[in-house]
């Protein structure tokens, strides 16, 4: 992900909640791969170039988030008891982005192996519009949230059992802060907003002659689903769209339904 972004992420999960942190991420861009264990096209080996110190160990790998998971809980960091997935540029919020997301995808991997998991986001309104001071203040929050998540991990979720889901609005923490109240940014426990999310991700590349031809790029439509004025109340989307912190408690399932 944006290095900004994330290696500060991992630094104050060092520094600031004094955790050893063992870093295992992919090495390109696998957005919309939810839990995808694609293999690779073939051996390959992981790239530690970017590690500072054996106590500060970074893997790059050409493998999906989840899978960067697999490896490192069975092969690299053994020893790990919490995944914290991200942080994601963009947000997670409502069923279809949640199910589609690689950020998620790698927190239920960490649970589907009996890990407690984290899965980490920050939406943004419109790429690139947000501020050094904005990501500062929101990589603050994030790591109060965590550590707060961590602590107070209820006793009856067995690890593996449950993850949360974290999206932090970029736009909200600076403000505040800037006025001594960071401690005011409200944290929303929510729900999963079912009915708020993307349409299409693709629309038709050009014509010729008059005639559409069928040929189709990637294009995401609806991606700013938090400034929806119809979304649920007590859901994930309406909270940051409100400009709060968003938890979202979830299991790791597809739970069966009783047939009629």
């Amino acid at each position: 992900r944006t290095p900004r972004f994330f290696h500060k992420f991992a630094e104050g999960l060092r520094n600031q909640l004094n955790w050893p942190t063992f870093v295992c991420i992919p090495s390109s861009n696998w957005s919309y791969v939810s839990k995808s264990l694609k293999p690779p096209e073939g051996p390959f080996e992981v790239d530690f170039t970017h590690s500072k110190t054996d106590a500060e160990q970074e893997a790059r790998c050409p493998i999906s988030p989840a899978s960067c998971v697999n490896l490192g809980l069975y092969e690299l960091a053994k020893d790990c008891d919490l995944v914290v997935s991200g942080p994601n540029i963009g947000h997670n919020l409502g069923r279809s982005s949640i199910l589609s997301s690689g950020t998620v995808g790698a927190a239920l991997e960490g649970c589907v192996h009996g890990r407690r998991a984290i899965a980490m986001s920050f939406p943004f309104k419109g790429w690139g519009s947000w501020t050094d001071e904005d990501v500062t203040c929101a990589l603050e929050v994030a790591l109060d949230v965590t550590g707060s998540l961590w602590r107070s991990w209820s006793e009856e979720d067995a690890p593996g059992d449950a993850f949360y889901n974290v999206n932090v609005p970029l736009w909200a923490a600076a403000p505040l802060k800037r006025e001594g109240r960071l401690a005011d940014l409200r944290w929303v426990r929510t729900t999963v907003d079912a009915e708020t999310g993307y349409t299409s991700l693709f629309r038709r590349g050009g014509e010729e002659g008059g005639v559409e031809k069928s040929i189709f790029e990637w294009h995401p439509t609806g991606q700013r689903v938090f400034d929806s004025e119809t979304a649920l109340e007590g859901g994930d989307v309406a909270a940051v769209r409100d400009g709060h912190v968003s938890i979202t408690k979830l299991a790791p399932t597809f739970q069966g339904l009783k047939m009629m």
